[in-house]
């Protein structure tokens, strides 16, 4: 189990996290030393701290929540200032500032940042009185100089991508799937003592699998907006990841064989456990069906490379063979279902999709 933990629960992810913390000390000193000095502000104290939301693990993160963060702000002091002005900071400007701020914050375009609403109504009304509006245009300044600071040094100072991380990780749900697809091969043909071989396997492709998912998302994200995808020669996109990066079709592919494989083995159980003998599998069907699984198996391991010409006839050719007794008339199972149609349609499927297509 060991080598299918992924590269953040170990010395990568002190790494990363290394890098994070020292561009977040970087960007909160900058930000500090131009508020003060530059702009001319005594106590800049919001200028650290809104530059700390420039420096997330994904350049488009960090400026979604920058964004975020502005907007609650600037809501936030709007509704502080006739407040401050017309009641001023006493009990019932409190309850007025934050029946407004607490329902303004319902927003959700503001998403994680939603709280900074009320929390700006109430510190620019409490701190700043019937003055809020001499209060709050020194910290709206601090809000900006942070926020563009904190995006800059994210964005030049080694932006995060996190390509190589999502690779490996969609190479080890591969042979994840690769082994789970030969420990249920051995499941058919023997129930007895296979089974316990599948659900282990079965278990440890669904732990590979969540990892993975997580780890192609991060990849994915980090590559929108992010300059170093440009030199590895990516378009810059905000929306959508670079078409050409060979994870997403792998994950994708990947993930349909993972269910389709989970669909075969539930199709086995329940024909298995019928009750009428027509639709319970065969003895020589399971055997042959075993070998077609450990082919599957065979043209999964090679992955993102194409499988070869003569692997792909063998497993055609075998799929073939499994499916020619049970098309021709008065091949039918009793009732509306047959496993044995069922669990050759699930195999197609997988083979269709571990098939080469030509590049778009």
């Amino acid at each position: 189990m060991r080598r299918y933990l992924l590269p953040w629960a170990g010395w990568r992810y002190w790494q990363e996290r290394l890098k994070l913390t020292a561009k977040a000390v970087v960007a909160a000193v900058i930000a500090w030393v131009v508020a003060r000095y530059l702009v001319g502000h005594s106590e800049p104290y919001f200028a650290p701290l809104a530059a700390l939301l420039g420096v997330y693990p994904s350049v488009v993160r960090s400026v979604r929540e920058s964004l975020a963060y502005a907007a609650g702000f600037v809501i936030g002091a709007a509704l502080a200032i006739p407040v401050g002005i017309w009641i001023g900071p006493n009990a019932l400007g409190i309850a007025v500032v934050l029946v407004f701020a607490m329902m303004a914050s319902g927003w959700r375009r503001l998403g994680g940042q939603a709280s900074q609403v009320a929390f700006t109504a109430l510190f620019a009304l409490l701190l700043g009185g019937r003055q809020a509006v001499e209060y709050t245009l020194p910290r709206l300044a601090d809000v900006a100089v942070g926020l563009a600071v904190g995006l800059a040094v994210n964005a030049l100072v080694f932006p995060p991508l996190y390509l190589r991380r999502a690779e490996y990780a969609a190479d080890q749900l591969r042979d994840a799937l690769a082994e789970a697809m030969d420990a249920l091969a051995g499941a058919v043909t023997d129930p007895e003592d296979g089974r316990a071989g599948w659900d282990e396997a079965d278990e440890r492709l669904r732990g590979v699998q969540e990892q993975a998912r997580h780890a192609y998302e991060q990849g994915r994200d980090s590559m929108r907006a992010n300059p170093r995808a440009k030199l590895r020669g990516y378009k810059l996109r905000w929306r959508d990841e670079p078409e050409r990066w060979p994870a997403t079709r792998l994950m994708n592919t990947l993930e349909q064989a993972t269910t389709y494989l989970r669909s075969i083995a539930a199709t086995y159980d329940e024909a298995m456990g019928a009750e009428t003998p027509e639709l319970r599998l065969s003895e020589a069907f399971r055997h042959d069906y075993a070998r077609m699984l450990g082919t599957l198996a065979g043209l999964v391991r090679p992955l993102p490379e194409a499988p070869g010409e003569p692997e792909m006839a063998d497993a055609e050719r075998l799929q073939a063979q499994l499916e020619r007794p049970h098309h021709g008339p008065g091949t039918d199972a009793p009732g509306l279902w047959d496993p044995h149609k069922e669990v050759l349609r699930l195999s197609r499927l997988v083979l269709d999709d571990l098939c080469p297509r030509p590049p778009r």
